[in-house]
C-alpha cells in the first residue's frame, strides 16, 4: 500500500470516528443462519448482528393473557365526586379481549428470507443493531 493510500485510509476511518452511528437498510438473505445484506453492498451475519428477541425464531420466556368469554362484562365501577363521567358503570369485552394472568412463553417467528430490516451500526462498523421490519 502506498503512502498516499494509507493516508487516505487514515483521513476516511478519522471521518467515520466523527460519525456515532448510521442507520442502513438491508434484506434478509437467509434466516437459520441469519444473514442480512445491507444497501446490495455486503453480507452481515453471526456476532456482528445483534438481534431482539422480538425478531428471534422461538418461544421466549414472557408474560401471557387469557381471554375473557364472548359476552363477558366487567365488575361495575363506583363513581366518584359526583360528575357524570365517574357515575356507576361497566364494560362490555370483546371476544379478543385479554387480560394478565401469569407467566408463560410467546412463540416469535423471526426473521424471513426477502424481508426488509432497518439497521442501526455503531461508531466502528463491527456491529449492526437491526432495529425492525421496514
Amino acid at each position: 500500500m502506498s503512502l498516499l493510500d494509507t493516508v487516505k485510509k487514515v483521513a476516511v476511518q478519522s471521518t467515520e470516528a466523527a460519525i456515532p452511528a448510521a442507520i442502513l437498510y438491508g434484506t434478509v438473505k437467509s434466516g437459520n443462519p441469519l444473514i442480512v445484506r445491507v444497501d446490495d453492498r455486503f453480507d452481515i451475519t453471526g456476532e456482528a448482528l445483534i438481534v431482539p428477541k422480538e425478531l428471534q425464531a422461538g418461544y421466549s420466556a414472557t408474560h401471557r393473557h387469557s381471554g375473557f368469554a364472548p359476552g363477558a362484562e366487567t365488575q361495575s365501577a363506583s363513581g366518584g365526586s359526583g360528575e357524570t363521567a365517574f357515575a356507576p358503570h361497566s364494560h362490555g369485552l370483546k371476544e379478543d379481549y385479554w387480560t394478565n394472568c401469569g407467566a408463560e412463553s410467546e412463540y416469535y417467528y423471526g426473521l424471513k428470507q426477502g424481508e426488509k430490516v432497518i439497521l442501526l451500526r455503531n461508531a466502528g462498523g463491527q456491529q449492526y443493531l437491526i432495529l425492525g421490519r421496514v
